[in-house]
């Protein structure tokens, strides 16, 4: 007698949009409990913000030395599916069978790609640098940062000489690139309809445009940054290698000023408090202090070291010479080519 096996049934693979730490945490986890999973992220890498920053608090620890792994193993998991460049445009269905539409832009370069840096020694086309947050410069034919996944160079089209009604044509990569990696024949983009069962969201968030809060002068004066902005100067493989200097000079300042809940708890903008404000700006005030700045002070209106070793790394802070004061700047001034805030 032959005992027939029973059909195995088909596991329905769960798509998580946003490849950034929590996307790409939850796709291991899933991953590793068996499930197929789909990772959508419409950059051309994955990593997110947590790529950009120099060090997490409390512990100062690397924060992309954290991360890399993780997006190399996201990677290699042939239970997970990356589709970076990739939006999601529609969803239709219900709980356990959801049909999700996206549409996945052309990457021009393909696998083959060695990252030999020779297609970006010519390119001409020079464009200010997203993940340096406009500080640093790319060019038309880029990777997004070092550690980058996928590790194929992208061609940001819209740039390139290459594209129509730009076409010259260049071809500079073209000829640069012995393993032929470039394929500018590449639909600019396709659509693609994908049956899942769940859907777990993982978008992130997106920083404040500080440039309508007039009182400020973000954005009318180079040496007034945000934070993420001053994150990428204080990384050494951002735009100045680590550096801290003024944009307008580049002279290293003996006096910088932190200015928290800009925009939050502010019935104008967020009436809501961010609460992650708190701990990146006392983290990024003890390293101006370990960079070399004089005099380091921070305007609040609430500390909120709510986690664990929080409150020890803000006394911390204070020891190391961090002046904190509970006061709400009115505004910025620009007095000669120097900003004064007024509390």
């Amino acid at each position: 007698m032959v005992r027939l096996k029973p059909k195995e049934k088909k596991v329905k693979p769960v798509m998580v949009i946003g490849g950034g730490i929590a996307g790409i945490q939850a796709s291991l986890d899933l991953a590793e409990a068996g499930v197929p999973v789909i990772l959508v992220e419409k950059k051309p890498s994955i990593g997110g913000v947590m790529a950009a920053l120099d060090k997490n608090f409390p512990t100062l620890d690397c924060s992309i030395c954290i991360e890399a792994p993780k997006m190399s193993e996201v990677m290699q998991n042939k239970n997970i599916t990356v589709k970076t460049l990739t939006e999601v445009i529609g969803v239709s269905g219900r709980a356990g069978n959801f049909k999700v539409k996206v549409r996945e832009k052309a990457r021009y370069v393909t696998d083959a790609c060695t990252r030999c840096d020779e297609c970006v020694k010519v390119c001409p086309e020079i464009r200010a640098n997203e993940f340096d947050y406009g500080l640093g410069f790319r060019k038309a034919i880029y990777t997004p940062f070092q550690q980058a996944e996928p590790s194929p160079y992208v061609i940001d089209i819209d740039a390139c000489l290459n594209n129509p009604p730009n076409y010259m044509p260049c071809n500079r990569c073209l000829t640069a690139c012995l393993p032929q990696a470039i394929d500018f024949m590449q639909e600019p983009y396709r659509e693609v309809e994908i049956d899942v069962s769940s859907i777990i969201l993982a978008t992130g968030f997106d920083m404040l445009d500080a440039s309508i809060l007039e009182e400020y002068n973000y954005g009318r004066h180079p040496d007034i940054l945000t934070s993420i902005e001053y994150e990428r100067m204080l990384n050494s493989a951002g735009p100045t290698e680590g550096h801290i200097v003024r944009p307008s000079n580049h002279d290293h300042p003996e006096k910088i000023a932190f200015i928290l809940c800009v925009g939050s708890r502010d019935q104008r903008y967020a009436f809501y408090c961010s609460r992650v404000c708190c701990m990146y700006s006392i983290k990024e005030a003890y390293q101006t202090i370990d960079h070399g700045v004089k005099d380091v002070t921070v305007l609040y209106m609430d500390i909120r070291a709510y986690g664990k070793g929080f409150d020890e790394f803000h006394a911390r802070t204070k020891k190391e010479g961090v002046k904190y004061i509970r006061g709400r700047p009115s505004e910025i001034r620009v007095d000669g080519d120097k900003p004064v805030v007024v509390y």
